[in-house]
């Protein structure tokens, strides 16, 4: 049987010649053959006052072109900068396609951009190319300065974020590897602006980043009225939102950016949800007679022009351009919440405790998981079970799937 030659892994030198320099009197000349991490093979040579200097002087030559790692395409090399490649890898994720078929969330991306924009573009390492980058002290620099300035989870934004973009390179060719996979996430420095942990949730400002969440809790009829009265009596215009989030049970992204006025029918009081995380997601809801009813005074107020809960304040931006009924910022829209839960002394709760209400009251009612999961968008109905913390052991089956006794009829005769 014939063994296979080995293969010569990529940037290690075969043999090398050696021979007196032919224009460098007095030096030598090494020469050899490596290849690259495309399979490529290429020569390589180099001079030194003896032998042993030459040889020395070609092995470095090529571990330079190994660290060099000229590769990648004509839009994401190794020179490209990383704010540049930042937009290549933005475009591959407005075309990038779910495992189900469907396009990403437009709230995933208006999330992708909105980072680029504020932690990469014009940031510390903007400027560096994507190799320049793809260093852990450089990254880790970075995160920890994102840390103290916008907090643990900004930092961890911002590592997934990268991470994408050196991995399109890794993909590409244009850097050996991503070093991402060894990067340790820094918290905030005690102190700092980012440091956002509370110890006392009764000294909490309601921007500790859900330190204090129940997950599992949800609203009471009491507990929701302080609430609302605390949304309706807020200047961040969001009496309305929490009301369509208590009344729907719809996710704050889907509230915020998937509700149009031309999704709404107030004379047949019914909503369509133009939700994306699930095929389910984009439902028809009926509304209550007292979120009609408000529903009905806001476009009295506001106007029918884009999202419902879109921008109402201002009407103009600071370059002229018309934003009424844009979408809003939902970081700042969540930062409203959490001060009006903390006034409304419900500092347990979150955002997602609205849609956790809608599925306990229908449940205390008796509507079966099918009519709750349809109301949530849910893509199954053991997703629904789950949020329920539904724990019943199926018992039906014992009863049902049991064979007639031997000789009787299937009448029972």
């Amino acid at each position: 049987m014939t063994v296979p030659r080995p293969t010569t892994p990529a940037y290690e030198l075969g043999k090398i010649t050696l021979r007196p320099h032919p224009t460098r009197p007095g030096q030598f000349q090494a020469r050899g053959y490596f290849k690259d991490r495309r399979n490529i093979r290429r020569e390589a040579s180099a001079a030194g006052s003896s032998r042993t200097a030459a040889t020395r002087a070609l092995r470095a030559k090529v571990t330079a072109a190994e660290r060099q790692h000229a590769g990648g395409t004509s839009e994401l090399n190794n020179e490209t900068r990383v704010d540049a490649a930042a937009q290549v890898w933005l475009t591959r994720k407005r075309s990038q396609r779910k495992r189900g078929g469907g396009a990403l969330s437009p709230v995933t991306i208006a999330d992708y951009e909105g980072y680029v924009s504020r932690v990469i573009e014009g940031s510390a390492i903007g400027s560096l190319t994507v190799s320049q980058v793809n260093s852990i002290a450089v990254i880790e620099h970075w995160l920890t300065e994102i840390a103290n300035t916008r907090g643990t989870v900004a930092a961890l934004q911002s590592r997934k974020v990268l991470g994408g973009i050196l991995t399109l390179a890794e993909r590409l060719d244009a850097i050996p590897a991503s070093v991402m996979r060894r990067v340790e996430l820094p918290v905030a420095a005690p102190g700092s602006a980012g440091d956002r942990s509370c110890r006392d949730p009764e000294d909490c400002d309601g921007n500790c980043g859900g330190r204090h969440l129940d997950t599992r809790r949800a609203f009471t009829i009491e507990e929701m009225r302080h609430v609302q009265r605390a949304a309706d009596a807020s200047g961040a215009d969001i009496g309305d939102l929490v009301a369509f989030l208590f009344g729907t049970g719809a996710r704050i992204s889907e509230a915020l950016r998937n509700t149009a006025w031309v999704d709404i029918d107030l004379d047949a009081r019914r909503v369509r949800v133009r939700g994306t995380k699930t095929r389910q997601a984009d439902r028809v809801l009926a509304l209550s007679e007292s979120l009609t009813e408000r529903l009905r005074l806001r476009a009295s107020r506001f106007g029918t022009e884009g999202q419902v809960f879109g921008t109402t304040r201002f009407s103009i931006s600071r370059n002229g351009a018309n934003i009424l009924g844009k979408p809003r910022d939902r970081q700042n829209v969540l930062k409203a919440i959490r001060t009006v839960l903390s006034e409304a002394d419900a500092r347990w709760a979150g955002s997602h405790s609205f849609r956790r209400t809608v599925a306990s009251w229908m449940d205390q009612a008796g509507a079966p998981l099918a009519e709750i999961g349809a109301q949530l968008g849910h893509s199954d109905l053991n997703v629904t079970a789950h949020y329920l913390g539904r724990t019943t052991t199926p018992t039906r089956a014992a009863t049902v799937m049991v064979l007639p006794a031997a000789g009787a009829s299937e009448s029972g005769e």
